[in-house]
């Protein structure tokens, strides 16, 4: 924290106030930065000279807005920011991490061949039991991980998909591109789910909390089905967010609840 800074505690905005603004302020500046662990309560009664009742309410109110987490055996820490996703943009994950100016990066655990069962022969648009291609991998940004995708694709466009093409830097749709498929759009749905146990093994998740569970179907330009992909995000790493144009108004806006 920034040495010579004193609370006023002449002035009308109350303590803790004033203690949450300026600890906030240092997350957002970066002079804290995520993940890493701020000073005790003692030791911020002792910096600020205040009551251990101010400290806790300050503390408690910037957990409540996201900017800090109380982890086991660690103390208070910074909680990493979401990582924001336009919905009506179609990208891959490598393509929205490398616009925000962050590191994208996969664990591949998977590259094989498996029979299509109904539910990704219906989205894929092939034979229930049509061999195709399976790919398995955990998401990293900037390092840390973020999210496991599962992603079926099609055997019919013409060339194997081979694991020994894939490390932590090769992006999926780059990767079809290269071999001459000409992405044209995607259906995506986005909901809530409570992990599997073994979801919660392959993501390191201690405590049993939310994913964002995603499913996408990606199309060439010519509306065939490439890929269907079941991808489950940790929900304090991740949020989606999306532009609606015409709300309440014309034939053309709507919205299904």
């Amino acid at each position: 924290m920034e040495e010579g800074f004193k609370l006023d505690k002449e002035s009308k905005v109350p303590i803790h106030q004033q203690l949450y603004c300026y600890i906030k302020e240092c997350i957002e500046s970066g002079t804290y930065k995520e993940n890493e662990t701020i000073p005790s309560e003692k030791e911020m009664q002792e910096m600020f000279e205040v009551s251990r009742i101010t400290v806790r309410r300050a503390i408690s109110d910037l957990e409540h807005d996201g900017y800090l987490t109380k982890r086991r055996g660690m103390g208070t820490v910074v909680t990493p920011r979401k990582k924001a996703r336009d919905m009506a943009v179609f990208n891959s994950f490598s393509g929205d991490a490398k616009v925000k100016g962050d590191k994208p990066g996969s664990i591949i655990l998977q590259c094989k061949t498996v029979e299509a069962n109904v539910k990704v022969a219906s989205m894929l648009q092939v034979e229930n039991g049509e061999k195709v291609y399976f790919l398995k991998r955990l998401r990293l940004l900037n390092g840390r991980i973020i999210a496991l995708h599962d992603t079926y694709i099609s055997g019919r466009l013409g060339f194997p998909i081979l694991g020994e093409d894939f490390d932590s830097t090769t992006s999926l749709y780059e990767y079809l591109e290269e071999h001459g498929i000409v992405l044209g759009s995607a259906d995506e749905t986005v909901e809530a789910k409570m992990p599997t146990p073994e979801i919660r093994r392959e993501l390191f998740m201690e405590e049993n909390q939310p994913l964002v569970y995603k499913e996408r179907v990606t199309y060439d330009h010519q509306g065939r089905a490439v890929e269907f992909s079941e991808n489950s995000y940790i929900s304090d790493s991740y949020r989606y967010y999306i532009h609606i144009n015409n709300v309440r108004g014309g034939k053309e806006g709507h919205e299904n609840v």
